[in-house]
C-alpha cells in the first residue's frame, strides 16, 4: 500500500514539472560533464553523486519493490535469444568482410584478458546500467509520457546518450538500438535480470568478434 501511495504521489501535476527537471538533470546534464574539459576526479565525483541521488531515491520512495530480480519464462526469454543469434551472425559477417583482422583478435591474442575484461564488464557496467536505466528510469519517469512507445523511445535516446565518454557514432547508433530492445524486454518481462542477460550477451558478443575498440576495449 505505501508503494502505491507514492506512486499515486508521483502522478499529481504539481509533481511533474520537479519530475521532469530531475530527469533532465540526471540523463542529460549528467553525462554531458564527459564532454567538458575538467579533471577526471571532479568528473568521478560528479558521476558518483548522481548514481548516490538515484540509490537513494530507489530508497525513499521504495522502488526497489517495483523490480523483479527473478528470471522471467523461457516464453519470453526466446526474442532474446534469437534476436541475439541474429545479431551475432550478422556481426561476425560484417567484420569478416570490412576487417578480417580484427576478427576475433582479443580472444586469439589474449583470451585472459579478454575473460577478465567481460567479468569486469558484467559486474560494474552492465548490471548497474540495468538498474538505473531500465529499473529507476522507466518506473521513476512512466508518469511524464503518455505511452509505453514514448517510454521506449525516451529510455533508449537516455541510453544512447549516456555512451559520451566513448563518443562515436557506431557506438551511439548501437547503444540507441540496445535501448529500445532493452527497454521493450523489461516492459515485457518486468525482469531486471532478464535485460541484464540481454545487455551481457550484446556487450560480450561485441567486445568477441572484434568491435570492442570503438566501446573503449583493447585493441590489436
Amino acid at each position: 500500500m505505501k508503494r502505491h501511495r507514492d506512486f499515486a504521489r508521483l502522478r499529481r501535476p504539481s509533481k511533474r514539472s520537479r519530475l521532469a527537471a530531475e530527469a533532465f538533470a540526471l540523463f542529460v546534464a549528467l553525462p554531458a560533464v564527459f564532454l567538458i574539459e575538467i579533471s577526471r576526479s571532479i568528473t568521478t565525483v560528479i558521476i558518483l553523486g548522481g548514481l548516490a541521488y538515484v540509490a537513494a531515491i530507489i530508497w525513499r520512495f521504495r522502488l526497489n519493490r517495483a523490480f523483479s530480480f527473478g528470471l522471467a519464462r523461457y516464453r519470453e526469454l526466446a526474442p532474446v535469444f534469437v534476436r541475439f543469434v541474429v545479431f551475432a551472425i550478422l556481426t561476425t559477417i560484417a567484420v569478416a568482410v570490412i576487417m578480417p583482422e580484427y576478427l576475433f583478435y582479443v580472444v586469439r591474442e589474449n583470451p585472459r584478458l579478454w575473460l577478465l575484461i567481460l567479468g569486469v564488464y558484467c559486474c560494474f557496467s552492465v548490471y548497474p546500467q540495468t538498474i538505473v536505466y531500465r529499473g529507476f528510469f522507466m518506473e521513476r519517469y512512466r508518469p511524464l509520457l503518455r505511452s509505453d512507445g514514448m517510454l521506449v523511445l525516451a529510455n533508449a535516446i537516455a541510453f544512447s546518450w549516456a555512451h559520451t565518454l566513448i563518443a562515436n557514432p557506431l557506438v551511439y547508433s548501437f547503444t540507441f538500438i540496445g535501448g529500445i530492445l532493452f527497454s521493450i524486454t523489461y516492459l515485457r518481462t518486468r525482469s531486471l535480470l532478464a535485460v541484464a542477460i540481454e545487455h551481457a550477451l550484446y556487450g560480450f558478443w561485441l567486445f568477441t568478434v572484434g568491435l570492442g575498440m570503438y566501446f573503449a576495449f583493447p585493441a590489436p
